[in-house]
C-alpha cells in the first residue's frame, strides 16, 4: 500500500510539474493573447450538407539570400512538384511567392517572373524593417514596387499597383519590440499600405509573438490608428452581405490550431501555426488539422481556407522534403485522393490574390464554384514570357 501511494505522488508531481511547464511555456510565448477568441470565438470545421469548396493558399516569406542555386533548385523543383498536381478545376499547385524587397536581387525575381508566367503562381511584397518613420517607409515600398515591376512582377492589367504584404519581422504596425528595439518603427503602417495598393496583409498568424492579433483564425477588417501600434489587434470580420468602408483593410490569416491528437513535445499538444518548414512533418494529418481551423468568410461556411506558411528558400534539414519534396508530395496526394475526389468536396489550389478575390466575391453574396472567382476583383498579373 505505501508503495502505491508513493507511486501514486510521483504520478501526480510529474503531472503537476508537467502541467506547469506548458503553462508557463504558454504564457511566455504570448499565448494568452488569441486564447479567449480561440475558445469562445472559433467554432472547428463541421461537414456542410451541399459542397464544400476548400482554398488551399502556401503563402512563402521567399529568402534565397542571393544564393542562386537555391533559387534554381526551387524554379527546377517546384514546377516538378506542381505538374504533378491539380485540383478540382484542373489547375495545377499554385504558390505565392513573398518577395524581400529590403534583399532585392534583379536575378532572383527574373527567375520567379518566369515561372509565374509559366503558370505556377504569383509574386508578392514581403519586407524586413525596423527604426523607420512613415516617410522612410514610404519610400522603401515605392522603391521596392519599382524594382519588382521592373523585374516583370506585380504588374497589374488596369495599370494601377496592386499587391498583398508579409511583414517580414512579424512586426506589422510597430507591434513588436525586442531587446534590440523595434521591428518597425511606424505606427501608421497600415494606413501606407492602403495609400500604396495593399489590398490585404498575410503576415499571421505569428506563434509566440506579442505582435500576433487577438483575432484568430479569421479574414477581418481593421482600422488604422496612427497614433498606437497595433491597431490590427482587433477588427470586423468579412461577412456575406457585408461592404468594409475605405478606411478598413483586410488581414488574411493562416491556421492557429491546438492538436490535441499530436503530443510530440510530451508536456503539451501541439500548436500547429501552419509553418511548413517546421520540424513538424508536412502531411494529410496537417491538412486536417488546418482544415479544422474553420477560416472562412461569415455566413459563406462552404468556402473554406487552409492557407499555410513557409520559409520556402530554407531547404537545410527536413526543409525540402516539407515543402518541396516527398512530405508534401504525399500530403497532396491523400488530400486530392480524399477531398479533390470526393463529390461532398471541391479542392481548389488558388494564389493569395485569387483567395482574396474569392473572399471578396463571398462577401458579395456569391455562391457555387469558387473558381469563377480568380480573377473577381484584381485581375491576373501580367508576367512577361522572358523576363
Amino acid at each position: 500500500m505505501k508503495k502505491l501511494k508513493l507511486v501514486l505522488l510521483l504520478v501526480i508531481a510529474f503531472g503537476l510539474v508537467g502541467t506547469g511547464w506548458a503553462l508557463y511555456k504558454f504564457y511566455n510565448q504570448n499565448g494568452f493573447i488569441w486564447l479567449s477568441d480561440y475558445m469562445f470565438n472559433s467554432p472547428s470545421f463541421e461537414e456542410q450538407d451541399e459542397i464544400v469548396d476548400l482554398v488551399f493558399v502556401v503563402v512563402d516569406h521567399w529568402e534565397p539570400g542571393g544564393h542562386m542555386d537555391v533559387v534554381s533548385r526551387w524554379v527546377n523543383s517546384y514546377q516538378e512538384l506542381a505538374d504533378k498536381h491539380v485540383d478540382s478545376d484542373g489547375i495545377k499547385l499554385q504558390h505565392t511567392w513573398y518577395y524581400p524587397i529590403d534583399q532585392f536581387r534583379g536575378a532572383e525575381v527574373d527567375s520567379l517572373a518566369m515561372i509565374c508566367a509559366a503558370g505556377y503562381g504569383d509574386v508578392e511584397l514581403h519586407l524586413h524593417h525596423h527604426g523607420d518613420n512613415s516617410t522612410s517607409l514610404r519610400m522603401k515600398f515605392s522603391a521596392g514596387l519599382d524594382s519588382l515591376q521592373a523585374h516583370g512582377a506585380l504588374i497589374s492589367p488596369d495599370g494601377l499597383d496592386h499587391w498583398s504584404f508579409v511583414h517580414g519581422n512579424w512586426a506589422l504596425d510597430n507591434s513588436r519590440q525586442t531587446e534590440y528595439g523595434d521591428m518597425c518603427g511606424v505606427n501608421d503602417e497600415i494606413t501606407i499600405l492602403k495609400e500604396l495598393g495593399c489590398y490585404a496583409d498575410f503576415t499571421f498568424p505569428a506563434m509566440t509573438h506579442e505582435a500576433q492579433p487577438s483575432l484568430v483564425n479569421k479574414i477581418y477588417y481593421c482600422i488604422d490608428d496612427p497614433d498606437e501600434p497595433k491597431s490590427h489587434d482587433r477588427g470586423i470580420r468579412a461577412k456575406v452581405g457585408r461592404q468594409p468602408d475605405s478606411n478598413e483593410f483586410m488581414i488574411f490569416e493562416g491556421p492557429y490550431v491546438i492538436d490535441w491528437t499530436d503530443w510530440q513535445f510530451r508536456t503539451h499538444p501541439t500548436f500547429d501555426d501552419g509553418n511548413l518548414y517546421w520540424e513538424i512533418k508536412t502531411s494529410r494529418h496537417r491538412f486536417d488539422v488546418w482544415l479544422n481551423a474553420n477560416v472562412h468568410v461569415e455566413g459563406q461556411p462552404n468556402w473554406v481556407f487552409i492557407r499555410p506558411f513557409t520559409h520556402g528558400a530554407v531547404l537545410s534539414g527536413s526543409g525540402y522534403d516539407n515543402i518541396l519534396g516527398k512530405n508534401i508530395d504525399q500530403m497532396l496526394t491523400e488530400v486530392e485522393k480524399h477531398y479533390r475526389d470526393n463529390p461532398k468536396y471541391r479542392l481548389h489550389y488558388m494564389t493569395a490574390r485569387e483567395a482574396y478575390n474569392v473572399v471578396k466575391a463571398a462577401e458579395d453574396g456569391k455562391d457555387g464554384n469558387p473558381n469563377e472567382y480568380r480573377d473577381y476583383r484584381i485581375e491576373a498579373y501580367l508576367y512577361p514570357q522572358n523576363p
